[in-house]
């Protein structure tokens, strides 16, 4: 019946746990995500829907990078969105080697850095830092297109607080500008190399939900992929994200919402549980105290009774009895034959001297022929006693 209560109450609890979880108001995360499944307003769920408009085959999501994902590459495209793109030696190597062989590669970052930037000759900065400072006269930023391809007279917009970076630097022989902002400052460049080509941006913030989403910004997003050709299209998330795949069971769990919320009400419920069994079954554990040997209490009582009274001749009698006990027990040996044949074989069996034996059997004959005994023959048939004992 008391399991049964239990079992109510953690009902109840979940139940209630669901109801607060469904009831609540929808909260959007402002974090800056660029994930491909991220439906907030950073994420990139809306453009992972743009690119079957724009390539003729799915999207292929990863979370490798450049040196993992380069046996896996034929020609297909690749994409990559990112707060700040700086990859190492190794992986700028495999990129560029990429396009000159005839690949084509879409970055878009508020940064480039490294040596990828180095040896394109690129550098990017924030007109928030800029000495005059124009942008606080205006709160929204204009992209327009200045590539003779596109439309040059469209201007797309957006917050300015978003758009602020622009290439500062750029090496004017090898990448063509493709878009600009409103201060005439690049945003977009294509640079060809070998049988393949770079096409670079420095307004991630254009690809999230929120922008592509507003007015006709879809159109600028999607031109600026156009650049890419319809092939087969990688998107690794590595340089923004890390590893983000599910490597173990617990990981997928915590990255899927539903099952997430059921692993954390599992924990919850067992973590009660295991309250309301260690208060139902946990008692008192009383205090036992340790049995007294009241053996020797027992002894001295008697032998200060016998003593009290001066029959010595008594208590010489229970020590002889309780010697022949032991003798009996230890040695299997019967005292009460006290020959010559005994004091021999209990001073092999006890290793006491053959002259211990011989003086404590006499001094025991000596007790049982007399009718009274002194307390000094007493005292002698007690040491005789513990002489044997010590094997003396």
């Amino acid at each position: 019946m008391k399991d049964t209560r239990y079992i109510v109450y953690i009902g109840l609890l979940a139940s209630l746990l669901l109801i607060l979880v469904l009831t609540k108001d929808k909260q959007y995360d402002w974090r800056v995500t660029y994930a491909h499944g991220d439906k907030n307003p950073y994420g990139t769920y809306a453009l992972n829907q743009l690119f079957a408009s724009v390539f003729d085959s799915p999207v292929k999501n990863s979370y490798q990078t450049l040196y993992e994902l380069k046996d896996s590459l034929s020609r297909e495209n690749i994409v990559i969105l990112s707060g700040g793109f700086g990859p190492d030696k190794e992986d700028t190597k495999i990129l560029l080697n990429y396009v000159e062989e005839g690949g084509h590669v879409f970055i878009a970052a508020d940064y480039f850095h490294g040596s990828l930037a180095d040896t394109l000759g690129l550098e990017t900065s924030d007109s928030f830092f800029d000495g005059e400072n124009p942008l606080l006269q205006n709160d929204s930023a204009f992209l327009h297109f200045v590539s003779a391809a596109m439309d040059s007279s469209q201007r797309f917009s957006y917050r300015r607080n978003n758009i602020h970076n622009y290439f500062s630097r750029l090496d004017s022989v090898h990448a063509t500008v493709i878009a600009k902002n409103d201060f005439h400052q690049p945003v977009a460049l294509r640079i060809v190399k070998g049988k393949g080509s770079l096409i670079l941006s420095c307004t991630p913030m254009i690809f999230t939900n929120i922008y592509l989403l507003k007015d006709e910004n879809h159109k600028f997003a999607s031109s600026l992929l156009s650049y890419l050709p319809k092939n087969s299209t990688y998107r690794t998330e590595y340089y923004h994200l890390g590893r983000m795949e599910a490597a173990t069971p617990l990981r997928f769990i915590l990255t899927t919402e539903p099952l997430r919320w059921a692993y954390y009400i599992s924990i919850v419920t067992l973590l009660i549980f295991i309250l309301f069994e260690s208060k139902r079954k946990q008692r008192v554990i009383p205090i036992l105290n340790p049995l007294v040997n009241s053996s020797i209490e027992f002894v001295g009582t008697l032998g200060n009774l016998y003593f009290g009274r001066g029959d010595h001749k008594n208590i010489a009698e229970k020590k002889i009895l309780f010697l022949f006990d032991q003798i009996r027990t230890q040695y299997l040996l019967n005292p009460q034959h006290r020959d010559e044949e005994l004091i021999l074989t209990l001073a092999k069996k006890s290793c006491a001297t053959e002259q211990t034996v011989r003086e404590l059997m006499t001094k025991i004959d000596y007790v049982y022929a007399m009718e009274k005994i002194s307390t000094e023959e007493l005292m002698e048939l007690n040491k005789a006693i513990e002489n044997f004992h010590q094997k003396k």
